[in-house]
Parts: structure tokens; sequence; C-alpha cells
């Protein structure tokens, strides 16, 4: 039952899923944080929106991509943070999402 009451801690189950993704992760996409979840993109979009607009998350251009992280100028923070960490260690599914990311480059001529 406690595991049920922290999926919907930020509203519901996938926003709260984003966050924790975005903590884990330090930055990234919303295109990669919706192949991560299997969620459509326009939800993905739809969420970093809502948590851009209350200040809790920031994005910079880069290229043609918008990079989100956590706004490290939001006045409870590290709060956050502790939070979202605390939350990562109870919600092993997106834990295991963000860990099976692959950010390396692979090396020259290796198969796929």
């Amino acid at each position: 039952m406690e595991t049920r009451q922290t999926n919907k801690l930020f509203g519901t189950r996938r926003r709260t899923q984003v966050l924790l993704l975005i903590h884990l992760l330090a930055e990234t996409h919303a295109s990669e944080l919706a192949t991560l979840l299997g969620t459509p993109l326009k939800t993905v979009q739809r969420i970093l929106n809502a948590l851009e607009d209350e200040m809790l998350i920031v994005g910079r251009t880069v290229g043609r991509e918008r990079r989100i992280r956590l706004n490290d100028r939001y006045f409870a923070c590290t709060e956050l943070k502790a939070l979202l960490s605390a939350l990562a260690r109870r919600d092993r599914e997106t834990e295991s999402v963000a860990e099976s990311l692959r950010r390396r480059p692979r090396r020259q001529g290796k198969e796929i």
C-alpha cells in the first residue's frame, strides 16, 4: 500500500516517473523520456511544460534539442532531490529503466 501512495506523490504516476527519471539521469530530453517510459511524446511534453511552469525543472536548447534538468534555483531543491532519491530506491521499475539507458558511444565497428 505504501508504494501506491508514493507512485502518485506528484499528482499522477507518470508525472512522478518523469521527475524521478529527470533526477536519475541528471539531464535528459522529452523524446528520451517518452521512449524510456513507453509514453506518447505529447504526454511527456505536457508534463514537462507543467513542471517548468511550476519552476521544478529548467530547460535549455542545445542545437535542436531541449535539454531538461531539475532547477537548482528552486527554493527546496535540496529537499526535492533527497525525496526523489528516496523514492527512486523504492521504485525499482523506474530505477532500472534509467540504468538501462546507454549514454556512452559504442566502439567503432562493433556489432549492434
